[in-house]
């Protein structure tokens, strides 16, 4: 009988872990205006670059608005991790495009893409 005990006892533990997991809010996104304030509020670089981590934003800038926001006082490091998330962001999404020249056969291999040793010019 103490056998049953033990593994109900930690699947409950699991469970009840889980669901505590689960309730977590998502961290607030940041928007430009908020990183201009908490840049001339003084927050340090890292922590303003770890909020931008944490809510997993792309900021999509032209160089004129990276000049403004250097002219509003946002330090160098936070404006190069901001071009940073939006170069991630276009790898990532090549990556898929990529994916979208393999075709499932019908005997379930994926075909596509170029041969071996045709130029490039053929994507």
């Amino acid at each position: 009988m103490r056998r049953r005990i033990i593994p109900i006892l930690t699947v409950s533990t699991l469970v009840i872990m889980l669901a505590g997991c689960a309730s977590v809010p998502p961290p607030a996104p940041l928007p430009v205006s908020e990183v201009i304030r908490l840049s001339k509020e003084g927050d340090p670089p890292e922590q303003i670059i770890q909020r931008m981590r944490d809510a997993g934003m792309v900021y999509r800038l032209e160089a004129s608005q990276l000049a403004h926001l250097h002219q509003q006082g946002v330090p160098d490091a936070v404006l190069n991790y901001m071009q940073h998330t939006y170069l991630e962001a276009v790898r990532r999404d090549q990556h898929l495009q990529d994916w979208n020249l393999w075709r499932p056969g019908p005997n379930g291999y994926f075909y596509g893409g170029c041969y071996y040793g045709w130029p490039y010019s053929c994507y």
